[in-house]
């Protein structure tokens, strides 16, 4: 749903969000073809590819590389375990969500996100603290063992903007 909801970011809904849509068969049709990419090998070993490639998750590597929705290939954000005991706990609870805006602070970093499992709430956010290098989101932390990977969208097959 994450990434179903960045695709069609001002593309095919423009100016209402995924969760304000009525659910007409187009768009139920779309919802289940998403739902089945992110299973699909290419999506699987382009996420693992990126989640090696950030040393695990490390948290200190998703502020300063984020892509927001008006890039050219924007990113998702996903939560999955770091390498540690409760990785198979972990593993089988990640979770994406889409980034829309970056505000830095002093000592602070959030990322403001769109999260299908809370498709109302403007107000949830990712925070990263001690130079990036431990976050939080919800229940999802780095110190309970949590990674955050970067994933781009053409990694779920779609390059082409509309």
């Amino acid at each position: 749903m994450a990434a179903l909801s960045l695709a069609l970011y001002r593309e095919r809904y423009p100016g209402a969000p995924l969760a304000e849509r009525p659910p007409d068969p187009e768009l139920l049709a779309l919802i289940r073809e998403w739902q089945a990419r992110q299973y699909r090998p290419r999506c699987v070993r382009a996420t693992v590819r990126y989640w090696l490639s950030s040393l695990g998750g490390k948290p200190e590597y998703a502020p300063a590389r984020l892509r927001l929705p008006d890039s050219e290939d924007p990113h998702l954000l996903c939560f999955g375990p770091r390498p540690n005991t409760r990785f198979p706990l972990y593993f089988r609870r990640a979770h994406a969500a889409v980034p829309y805006r970056l505000e830095r602070g002093e000592g602070v970093c959030r990322i403001y996100v769109y999260d299908p499992d809370y498709p109302r709430d403007s107000g949830r956010r990712v925070t990263f603290r001690r130079g990036g290098t431990e976050f939080e989101y919800g229940r999802i932390s780095s110190r309970e063992g949590w990674g955050i990977v970067l994933v781009p969208l053409s990694a779920i097959q779609v390059t082409k903007r509309r």
